[in-house]
């Protein structure tokens, strides 16, 4: 576990390496009445990255209830003249920082410790290369007020499809309307959920393809097993936290109250930095194994919510790209193998394949030499590859 292998670290670690950056006023605007997409505020920064130009950009989305709310989040734009046809879009959805503002990745720059956002992005230099528009969501509420949507599919995808049409009104943007969807862990599945509603949610964009990393899509299961270790514990308190709000169920329900006070600190906590998951893996050790009160798999409505929000419903609009690890102990690999099956049964287009050895937090990385040339491709209007048929 990572909390384990930082053990021996957090003894050199100074207390502000472990500070979460407060979100400045930019990100406490208020939603415009204005579409889906719409910008609310734009601030250029540096790239870091040669050929690009980076802003920060505030934009109108909508939550899991059809309201309109505002969303931060991150767009790199080539610098090079656009190609005849437009800019392609690559709408990168991002995988856990936490679930609480201040764990936006768009922050990533002002965090003690944290890797700059142009390194959070896998593939970025890659994209803009080619001349494709990079977008990169925060989702609602890691650098807005608003409670984050953690593993909450829909709402998660409505902030990633917002952000590739929020790009279209930068400066220099050019872009045509084409957008691959990008993502890890739990941008997979936000991404997959992309797949079920882009062309009901977004009809004036065209998806060409949804690429994901290590995509949890069987939460009644992954999200129900014993909590045995913090990092399970900590992805518990993201779930009944945020869950409990937004959906409005009480989060005694599920867990008991003498635990709800470190529930509440632990889902605090951000995992943007090395002192950041260091200081998220020592509130997760307050929530003992038996910080449930009830077994959420068989107390309603849980298994409802669990199942709402597990990819696959319907099928994906567009071709799929799957990669998943063997040696993955958070989205276990047999969880996959039987999501694939699924899609396959609804007749998806679908490229799966496996990357042996590889475990978890480099997924995205490791897959980048498959899923390059796979978004290029379809970009380039390929016929996408299929191994459901095979």
């Amino acid at each position: 576990m990572i909390f384990k292998r930082l053990a021996f670290f957090c003894l050199t670690v100074t207390l502000g390496s472990c500070g979460i950056p407060k979100p400045p006023a930019f990100y406490r605007q208020p939603v415009t009445q204005a579409a889906p997409g719409t910008l609310i505020d734009v601030q250029p920064y540096d790239p870091t990255i040669p050929g690009a130009a980076a802003y920060r950009i505030l934009y109108n989305s909508t939550d899991v209830n059809g309201s309109a709310i505002p969303v931060s989040g991150v767009v790199y734009i080539p610098t090079t003249p656009p190609p005849p046809a437009g800019r392609n879009i690559v709408a990168w959805a991002h995988p856990t920082t936490g679930a609480a503002p201040g764990c936006a990745p768009s922050l990533n720059n002002e965090r003690s410790g944290g890797i700059s956002m142009a390194d959070s992005i896998p593939g970025l230099p890659t994209f803009i290369a080619a001349g494709d528009i990079v977008a990169a969501t925060d989702y609602p509420g890691l650098g807005t007020p608003e409670t984050h949507p953690y593993l909450i599919g829909r709402e998660e995808a409505y902030s990633v499809i917002d952000a590739a049409r929020a790009a279209r009104h930068l400066p220099g943007a050019y872009a045509n309307g084409k957008y691959a969807a990008w993502g890890h862990s739990q941008g997979a599945q936000a991404v997959m959920f992309v797949g079920q509603v882009s062309k009901q949610y977004a009809p004036d964009l065209t998806l060409v393809g949804v690429a994901a990393a290590a995509p949890p899509s069987d939460l009644l299961h992954e999200l129900t097993v014993p909590f045995d270790g913090p990092s399970g514990r900590l992805f518990g308190a993201y779930v009944y936290e945020t869950w409990s709000q937004i959906y409005h169920v009480p989060i005694t329900s599920v867990v008991d109250p003498r635990a709800i006070p470190n529930v509440r600190k632990t889902a605090a906590k951000c995992i943007s930095s090395v002192g950041e998951i260091i200081s998220a893996g020592l509130a997760a050790h307050s929530l003992n194994p038996v910080f449930l009160s009830h077994p959420p798999e068989s107390t309603l409505p849980w298994p409802d919510l669990f199942t709402t929000n597990s990819p696959g419903h319907s099928p994906s609009e567009a071709p799929i790209l799957i990669i998943q690890g063997t040696a993955d102990t958070t989205v276990e690999p047999q969880y996959t193998h039987a999501f694939v099956k699924t899609l396959c049964t609804q007749h998806a287009t679908l490229d799966y394949q496996e990357l042996k050895g590889v475990s978890h937090l480099v997924t995205a990385t490791k897959a980048l030499p498959l899923t390059i040339p796979w978004i290029a491709a379809r970009f380039a209007g390929n016929k996408a590859p299929d191994n459901c048929k095979t």
